[in-house]
């Protein structure tokens, strides 16, 4: 894989062929994807969508001194408005005092720009931005109307790049261009291994006194790991897997959230890369591979304790210590396992429904039934691909387990929730609030400040699912005085009638 020549990274549609809308059982899902009968599926009807472009500057906006331009009408950057002051918050609890905070610039393209074209504009915005704040770095993102009329967003930037300190990042996030916004990461990935790689100059240099201390420089960059962060995931989550890899005597170089533009060069130096999130880093850890040598862990993420083993022990093997990474599973192992046993007495026959990105969901749907004792009664994913044949591994041969493949497709999880009936729903944004209108306690699947990953994670969920189970009156209050805009006819129809699956079901 080295798609760093284009300009523009190839769409998902192309490189994973993934599936975005299925629903019926997880066996014939898993089955279906081995097959390559998935990839043609798609909706007579669709109620929503997401956009890369969101993704895309969730991902920017989170590095401290950078500042992001959507090139657009000004509303491409309305998502921005609810995060900058958690992004602040999220610099600070990562020590960056001196972040200049979440900045956003936007072109804010007229009528008379889309007739005119608007290149001019952008340049002016770009020259604005790096007068005004001095970052390190520009992230110039690329909507759909200037993809629509033909703005050369690279041209632009070969214009004025000699004319400004910053480092410029042309981002081509038009949200036309893929069914799956995941590709979004792609495209900010890109933009990094094409412009970030290799500067330098703003990372200063380690002082090295003598020939022993220069050896042992060398030595500490063999036990350091780039530990790849996602946006769904917490400070404490951070310090808990860098508690989890200290106990190995592994030092983590966190990456791609709140870390400076000048700092992702250093990832060419870990001795392995470990993403936690296949969906979010799977372009970037295959081109650290082919382009500076660093091999990865790719395929499992630390949710629950059998995906926490896993990834420890898939890191253990590759640094030869798989005897110490056991010694240490099993005393955390005894100590969570014992911690739990009064919960488990208490979820025993709560039926759950799991709601998220597809890595999230396979593993928090198995710590669910393996850790907790519950019965996970269905499974929604934004979408699906070969990555999904790890971690969803534990319901391999299970044809009691409903899926539904689906982004942003509120009418189909009302209609299948209202038949399954779970007692528990647990889900990402945008899917909570349907869950909690029709009476289902809801637990989040992220919280910026609550720990989710690890040995730790798995007792802090089962803390606060007690607390769920225990008082579930204000969603129950909620769904009795709630009325969702689906007539009754919805709910008698199958739920996913609208749903093309012709392949699949020759697949199942």
């Amino acid at each position: 894989m080295n798609y760093l020549d284009l300009k523009v990274p190839p769409v998902r549609d192309e490189r994973l062929k993934p599936c975005c809308a299925y629903g019926g059982t997880l066996c014939d899902l898993v089955e279906g994807q081995k097959r390559g009968c998935l990839t043609s599926n798609g909706r007579a009807f669709a109620q929503a969508t997401g956009c890369q472009l969101s993704l895309a500057m969730g991902m920017v906006g989170s590095i401290p001194e950078a500042i992001a331009i959507f090139h657009g009408p000004v509303g491409c950057g309305s998502t921005n408005l609810g995060f900058a002051g958690l992004v602040k918050e999220f610099q600070l609890q990562r020590g960056n005092t001196d972040s200049i905070g979440q900045v956003w610039f936007s072109t804010n393209l007229s009528e008379s720009d889309v007739v005119n074209g608007s290149e001019d504009k952008l340049a002016a915005v770009i020259k604005e931005a790096d007068r005004r704040f001095r970052p390190q770095a520009i992230f110039i993102a690329k909507t759909c109307v200037p993809a629509i009329i033909g703005d050369d967003i690279d041209l632009v930037v070969d214009k004025v790049k000699d004319q400004v300190s910053a480092k410029l990042i042309p981002l081509h996030c038009e949200g036309f261009r893929s069914r799956f916004p995941a590709t979004a990461y792609d495209i900010v990935y890109h933009g990094i291994l094409r412009n970030l790689m290799e500067d330098e100059e703003n990372l200063p240099e380690p002082v090295l006194e003598n020939a022993a201390a220069d050896i042992a420089y060398e030595e500490r960059k063999k036990r350091t790991v780039n530990l790849l962060n996602v946006g769904s995931m917490g400070r404490v989550d951070e310090l808990e897997l860098i508690r989890l890899l200290g106990a190995l005597e592994l030092e983590a170089n966190i990456l791609p959230c709140y870390t400076p533009p000048g700092r992702f060069v250093k990832a060419k130096d870990a001795a392995l890369s470990v993403s936690i999130c296949s969906t979010h880093d799977d372009y970037f850890v295959e081109h650290l591979k082919e382009l500076y040598g660093v091999p990865f862990v790719l395929n499992t993420i630390p949710i629950g304790t059998d995906n926490t083993r896993r990834w420890l022990l898939e890191i253990a093997d590759f640094f030869n210590i798989r005897e110490k990474a056991e010694r240490f599973i099993a005393i955390e192992e005894a100590e969570v396992f014992k911690a739990l046993e009064p919960y488990r007495k208490l979820f025993k026959g709560k039926r759950v429904f799991v709601s998220t990105g597809e890595i999230r969901a396979g593993a928090q749907a198995e710590m669910l039934e393996r850790d907790l004792g519950m019965e996970v009664v269905g499974i929604r994913s934004h979408h699906y691909d070969q990555f999904g044949e790890y971690v969803f591994e534990h319901f391999k041969g299970r044809n009691d387990v409903t899926i539904n493949v689906a982004a942003s497709q509120p009418y189909e999880q009302v209609n299948l929730l209202a038949r399954l009936k779970p007692d528990l729903f647990l889900g990402h944004v945008g899917s909570n609030v349907w869950a909690g209108k029709q009476g289902i306690p809801v637990l989040p699947i992220f919280g910026p400040v609550q720990s989710y990953m690890g040995y730790k994670g798995v007792f802090e969920v089962a803390y606060r699912l007690k607390r769920l189970v225990r008082n579930p009156a204000f969603f129950t209050t909620l769904g009795k005085t709630t009325t969702l805009p689906y007539k009754k006819s919805w709910y008698d129809k199958d739920p996913y009638a609208y749903i093309k699956q012709t392949e699949t079901s020759e697949a199942a």
